[in-house]
């Protein structure tokens, strides 16, 4: 994995972390118990003490997963180059925050505005996590890929091989050269200007109407399995199509569709969370702008003037 940045605009920017949602509700006491403590942390083991307070195995994991460097819940083994960076960087905050504690920085409008805006978020993320972690389970995911897989019956593929050429005349000239017997692969090899395709003559594969482009797809869907497509245009040029099979195709795999489901649950989940909410609470909004004061009536000779003022 790679080495963290120790950099201190780094830090400062990840200065809400650690012990925030205590500090955020002590009330600025300034005291090391606002920094972890262990009245909440039975079970967690202690890793490092700086200045009396004390940083945990759960802080690491926590902060090793906000930066992306593994997945939440995965391990992080204690002797490795990313663990101890982690914990420098924690160290160094705690250090940071604590000369701020010091200072009595705590203390200022500007800081509790913010540390109130930031406890606030944490604990929205919290409950946000609490509501996905019990709605989006493996058997939840499961049950809903099998219950879209008999909602969506398998539609139909085609395999099929094209030659791309540049002009509708060049288009007609192959046409005529396979019917008269010439063999596609080696004309699509001499012919078409289609890099991808040209070398495996002509050869696309089996595809989904939904994969071409429009004019491509459809030609190549309408023909039966042999049949050779009247010249077809899109932005690339002009195709000859051939069909070589059809197949139903085949539906995503629960692998394949397992990430999006849990993007669309997570989603629902939470939109549903944030309804019931709103449904409950009594909201109060001064968000609409105020009407502008009505122009001052002006009479005969005052409005007169008006008009020549603003007349060119």
């Amino acid at each position: 994995m790679p080495s963290l940045p120790n950099s201190p605009l780094k830090l400062c920017l990840l200065l809400v972390l650690t012990g925030l949602l205590s500090a955020c509700g002590g009330g600025g006491s300034g005291g090391k118990d606002e920094f972890g403590s262990a009245r909440e942390r039975a079970g967690d083991e202690a890793i490092a003490r700086v200045n009396g307070t004390t940083i945990y195995a759960s802080d690491i994991a926590r902060e090793a997963a906000a930066q992306k460097l593994i997945r939440i819940g995965d391990p992080l083994p204690k002797g490795s180059d990313t663990y101890k960076q982690v914990l420098d960087d924690l160290v160094d905050q705690r250090l940071l925050a604590l000369e701020a504690v010091r200072r009595g920085l705590d203390r200022d409008g500007e800081a509790k505005r913010r540390l109130q805006a930031a406890r606030e978020r944490i604990l929205g993320n919290i409950l946000v996590e609490n509501a996905i972690s019990k709605a989006v389970t493996d058997e939840a995911i499961r049950r809903m890929y099998e219950e879209q897989a008999k909602l969506s019956p398998p539609g139909q593929e085609v395999r099929a091989r094209h030659i791309l050429v540049k002009t509708k005349a060049e288009a007609e000239a192959i046409i005529a050269q396979l019917k008269n017997g010439a063999d596609f692969a080696k004309l699509a090899l001499e012919k078409s200007i289609d890099p991808g395709s040209r070398l495996e003559g002509g050869e696309l594969g089996y595809f989904s109407q939904d994969a071409m482009v429009e004019p491509f797809a459809k030609a190549a869907f309408a023909l039966k399995k042999g049949e050779i497509s009247e010249p077809v245009q899109t932005e690339f040029g002009w195709h000859v199509i051939q069909v070589e099979a059809r197949r139903k195709q085949a539906p995503p795999s629960f692998d394949e569709m397992r990430p999006r489901i849990v993007r669309f649950m997570t989603f629902d989940e939470i939109q549903k969370l944030i309804t019931q909410l709103r449904m409950a609470a009594i909201v109060e909004r001064d968000d609409t702008p105020k009407e502008t004061e009505a122009p001052m009536p002006v009479d005969g000779k005052n409005k007169a003037e008006a008009d020549d003022a603003a007349t060119p």
